[in-house]
């Protein structure tokens, strides 16, 4: 399923515009292939959704996972933004999920949201 930053070009938030193809795979997924990021991580359905015949995250999740990865953090700021404005996330939400995972995505969350536009 495509999520981290090939989801929020999906979602159209931020200005990310990845060279690789970033997808979400089970744990045990083996195959690999040139010019796509692979992320092993189990999606529970309320994180993802049907988007014209494939299978994204939401944006709540991809922000996260970016959040949680090396993307820049204006980058993350400005996507995190544009969910808010666009009523896609709110802020409670953002930062529970993001509470969730672990500090550091936690603080790089919490950064984005008290980032001036």
């Amino acid at each position: 399923m495509i999520s981290h930053e090939s989801a929020l070009a999906v979602h159209g938030l931020g200005d990310v515009n990845p060279d690789r193809v970033h997808l979400s795979v089970p744990p045990g997924f083996r195959a690999q292939a040139e010019g796509v990021v692979l992320h092993r991580a189990v999606v529970p359905p309320a994180e993802k959704e049907d988007h014209s015949g494939f299978w994204v995250t939401t944006p709540l999740r991809s922000l996260v996972d970016v959040a949680s990865g090396s993307l820049d953090l204006d980058q993350v700021a400005t996507a995190v933004a544009e969910a808010l404005h666009r009523g896609l996330v709110t802020a409670r939400r953002l930062r529970a999920r993001a509470d969730a995972m672990d500090p550091r995505t936690a603080l790089r969350i919490e950064r984005s949201l008290t980032t001036p536009d």
